[in-house]
């Protein structure tokens, strides 16, 4: 038997921790999951700072799960 030296990719995830940030300015964010291949989120859920429904965007990717 022998040994040979192969150089493997390693297989990306296929989902990725992104940070959702509000549109209100408050600085309230809160962390979701996403699948890789998807475009950038927007969701529409409440910002305790304000006390209302607001859009939050992605703003970073954060690690891949």
């Amino acid at each position: 038997m022998f040994l040979t030296s192969v150089n493997l990719a390693k297989a990306k995830s296929k989902t990725i921790l992104v940070q959702m940030v509000s549109a209100a300015g408050t600085g309230y964010f809160f962390n979701t999951k996403r699948n890789r291949l998807r475009e950038k989120l927007v969701l529409r859920k409440n910002d305790p700072f304000v006390n209302k429904h607001v859009l939050f965007f992605e703003k970073r990717k954060i690690r891949s799960i």
